[in-house]
């Protein structure tokens, strides 16, 4: 019996010693004792103490294992649910924090609705990472970073000689009197202000109020030489009378806890005027200083608006620290403080105020955030706080953060003993650990398309869409984070969608990827190619003359999807309406039947029949006309559209990826020249049949226009000829103006004999040389430019066109480039050349062009332009779909 008392009676004597050591704020002591305590009983208290005592500590995964120890007791409370869930959030176990709250889940202080708000801080991305600088921060505490006007960075730190274990680091003194050669939370230095220049060197800064011990929080003035800064200084005497009780220093300068059985000295806020060397001169105290009551720390002096802003648990306000404004003058004559009220402050503690523009930024840990002290900002418009938000990861962590201040070139810091620092407490910088992403969007023309389009930015590897900043016309502008891939679609009604699957930003010298997207018009309903077939009388079947016509429309459908048929079906008048337009219907049947024999879908043939309705001449009923005449009503129009369906949204077919130098997407018109015979300017029947085709076609591009050339052989006089060779364009002209087509849209020209075909310069051509010089030429005309030229030649004009813009200078030597890719930057350049290389394009290089700033990729180089088309065929072939040619 007596063993048992005696070992209760050592229990009671370790609980009794280590709960004065927690009274005194020695934590370390405390816990080390409490750590006995429970291997000598393990009882429920002993694991609570040790766990409250690592917790005041900042020893975050000894709290936690001892939090975990004393949830296991039957007596655990909602408090210490509570803390273990803080504890296990502060070493990132949340699977531990989430089996919690599903365990517990009527414990009314462990709420599910902040949970899903802590995990949904967790798993939001986030731009920016917070950087410790290794070249400021100690093994010590280091935090608070501050600037003046010339460049200069402070801070304060406990980084001063540190007690060894040996001597009790953080008890106090047995005679309990003040140790003051150490802090006795921390057994360390008392905290000092430390600055460090523009070239890194760092110097202390003492403090200029007699009997300091800590000197913390410096605040720099920029249109006056002063300071504001906050000591905890020892007092002597109040009015006058000496202070004669035993005395501690309020081991946390921050939160000033009384103990009844000594006085506590609590922060204040002095200023001082700067020397020329930067010294403080002096100092002065702020009016509501009372060290023995409350603390004041933090001070922020907004100069615009005179005011001054600070932390304080004087009486009156929320609950722990609340953060008070109060105005003074020139002279720094204070008024009235007032404070911030319930939006900023809560029964927790809030501090370090700091307004920046419309933002107010502060530190609390009373409002709900990812543990310990958090770091929100609010919007400050018109002396009101609206719009409170905690400003989430990588500002905020399960741990202390705080004391967020931003330079004058926008550097955020911030303050913060989460894990992976190099000391208790360390200063960060936030910093962009994003790349970015700029894309512009233009048309065909060059000019930005800057609105009514849509973006869908994704992240393959995650398939989450990544936000977008659309705030420049006609940009695009994301963060992308580095080594990975991405995917954009970009969309507007009445254009064909971008997509661009090869975003990555694996490899990326430099810290910016650009693009360039052109928007294409979808040309809806578009004409690019029309013909005629014509039909025996009272017959439907297709004459072989007429099977060239539509084997050419089945090739052409077939390697364009995009394209559909109309089928437009006529008769001569002769016969009854009834039989006709029965007649042309089975005409436009037997069309579609023959494009089905040749794999052509009859949903892509649309038929229309007009009997003798629409008479291509004016040989109606009764009227006597010849047989050739009467052939040219008995016909099918066949119109080749791009396009068709308004109401669709195509993708840009793979042979239209330059569709925008592709003013008839490509695909050549049967353009007819038309031949006269010997010194007649007069139509001939075959000649007529042509221009039916190009009546057609005017018809159907009402935006096209033809240019005329008339030519005559080289027999006879030069002015007989060129008066000849007029008459020979007029008739054409005139032709098409009497059927409908506006003498606007044609111009003509006419070079008698200077432009022959053959040039029968011996005096030796034959008649059939002779009958292909007597011709009028046709063009197809579309905003000034051939659209029925060969891609060839549609090349060669995009770079005569890039030359005569001065887009392209002299700095490539003379000779056709096949370009892969043009780019602003030379880092992309060579990445591109790097890439065409490895896929086996040993001539791959660049040039850079002066005249634009722009750097040149191309796979080759050539003397001649079909040379450079087979190369440029190839390429395509392979998958480089935007290669062009260029030629210097």
């Amino acid at each position: 019996m007596a063993v048992v008392q005696t070992t209760v009676y050592a229990q009671n004597s370790l609980f009794r010693y280590a709960d004065k050591q927690y009274e005194l704020f020695n934590y370390e002591e405390a816990a080390e004792v409490y750590v006995t305590a429970f291997d000598k009983k393990g009882k429920y208290k002993a694991a609570k103490m040790a766990a409250k005592s690592y917790e005041k500590l900042n020893d975050y995964t000894k709290a936690y294992d001892w939090w975990k120890k004393t949830i296991g007791f039957e007596e655990a409370t909602t408090d210490d649910f509570v803390g273990f869930v803080n504890a296990a959030n502060q070493v990132g176990k949340m699977d531990e924090v989430v089996v919690a709250m599903d365990t517990v889940p009527n414990l009314g202080k462990l709420d599910k609705i902040n949970l899903d708000s802590l995990m949904s801080w967790y798993n939001k991305p986030y731009s920016v990472e917070a950087v410790g600088l290794d070249s400021l921060n100690s093994a010590s505490a280091d935090f608070g970073m501050a600037m003046d006007a010339k460049g200069n960075k402070y801070f304060a730190s406990d980084r001063g000689d540190a007690i060894g274990s040996k001597k009790a680091a953080i008890r106090f003194d047995v005679s309990n009197d003040m140790d003051k050669n150490q802090y006795a939370w921390t057994g360390r230095d008392f905290l000092t202000v430390y600055k460090m220049d523009r070239q890194g060197t760092v110097a202390t800064i003492n403090s200029p109020v007699p009997d300091s011990y800590h000197f913390a929080d410096p605040f720099f003035l920029e249109e006056q030489a002063v300071a504001f800064y906050t000591v905890t200084r020892e007092v002597k005497r109040i009015d006058g009378k000496k202070i004669k009780a035993r005395r501690s220093l309020n081991p946390e300068m921050d939160f000033g806890q009384a103990q009844d059985e000594f006085v506590d000295y609590h922060p204040e806020i002095y200023f001082s005027k700067i020397g020329e060397n930067g010294e403080f001169a002096d100092y002065s105290p702020f009016p509501l200083n009372n060290a023995l009551k409350y603390s004041l720390i933090n001070p922020f002096l907004d100069e615009g608006s005179n005011k001054l802003y600070f932390a304080s648990d004087m009486e009156g306000g929320f609950g722990g620290f609340d953060i008070y404004v109060v105005e003074y003058d020139s002279d720094f004559n204070f008024g009235e403080p007032k404070n911030l009220g319930s939006t900023i402050n809560t029964p927790g503690d809030e501090r370090d105020p700091y307004l920046f523009g419309k933002h107010f930024y502060f530190s609390s840990n009373g409002h709900f955030g990812l543990g310990g002290l958090d770091i929100f900002t609010a919007d400050y418009e018109n002396g009101e706080f609206l719009n409170l938000k905690n400003m989430g990861i990588p500002y905020n962590s399960a741990q202390d953060d705080f004391a967020l201040t931003l330079s004058e070139e926008g550097t955020e810091y911030l303050s913060s003993n989460r894990l992976g620092g190099k000391g208790l407490d360390d200063i960060y910088m936030i910093k962009d650990m994003f790349r970015r992403f700029l894309a512009r969007v233009e048309d065909c023309d060059g000019n930005l398309i800057t609105s009514d389009f849509e973006t869908e930015f994704i992240k393959k590897d995650e398939q989450k869409a990544v936000e977008m900043d659309r705030a420049v016309a006609g940009e695009i502008k994301a963060n992308i984070a580095p080594e990975a891939e991405y995917e954009l679609k970009i969309s507007k009604r009445g254009y064909f969608p971008v997509h661009d699957a090869n975003i990555s930003s694996k490899g990326l010298e430099g810290t910016l990827l650009e693009r360039e997207y052109t928007m294409i018009p979808v040309p809806y309903n578009t004409t690019v190619f029309v013909d005629l077939v014509y039909y025996d009388l009272d017959k439907s079947i297709i004459r072989s003359d007429a099977s060239p016509v539509l084997d050419k429309l089945a090739d052409l459908m077939s390697q364009h999807d995009y394209l559909d048929l109309m089928v437009r079906s006529h008769t001569d008048a002769r016969a009854s309406d009834e039989y006709n337009e029965k007649l042309s219907n089975s005409r436009a049947d037997a069309v579609a039947a023959y494009l089905s024999d040749k794999g052509i879908s009859t949903n892509r043939v649309h038929e229309e029949w007009f009997g003798e309705k629409e008479l291509a001449n004016d040989c109606g009923d009764g009227v006597p006309c010849p047989e050739r005449l009467h052939q040219l009503n008995r016909r099918s129009e066949l119109v080749l559209m791009a396009f068709a369906d308004e109401n669709k949204e195509y993708e840009l077919p793979e042979d239209l990826v330059d569709l925008c130098s592709k003013p008839n997407l490509g695909i050549q018109m049967n353009i007819p020249t038309i031949y006269f015979d010997f010194d007649k300017a007069n139509l001939r029947t075959e000649g007529i049949k042509q221009l039916e085709r190009l009546l057609l076609l005017m018809k159907e591009r009402n935006g096209v226009q033809l240019a005329l050339e008339g030519h005559t052989d080289v027999r006879g006089s030069e002015a007989y000829n060129e008066v000849l060779s007029e008459k020979r364009a007029e008739v054409v002209r005139a032709f098409l103006v009497d059927r409908g087509i506006d003498e606007d849209r044609i111009s003509y020209s006419w070079f008698g004999k200077t432009r022959p075909v053959h040039s029968c310069e011996e005096g030796n051509c034959t008649e059939a040389e002779h009958q292909l010089n007597r011709r009028t030429e046709i063009k197809l005309m579309l905003n000034q430019k051939n659209i029925n030229a060969s891609n060839e030649e549609i090349q060669m004009e995009k770079m005569s066109y890039l030359k005569k813009k001065g887009l392209i200078g002299d700095a490539g030597s003379e000779g056709i480039y096949v370009v892969t890719g043009v780019f602003s930057s030379r880092t992309n350049a060579e990445t591109n050349v790097n890439e065409n290389r490895r896929q086996g394009l040993a001539e791959a290089d660049y040039f850079f062009d002066s005249a634009s700033g722009l750097y040149y990729c191309f796979a080759a180089k050539f003397d001649n332009a079909k040379q450079a088309l087979a190369q440029l065929n190839q390429l395509k072939s392979a998958g480089y779909t935007g290669a062009w040619m260029l030629t210097l």
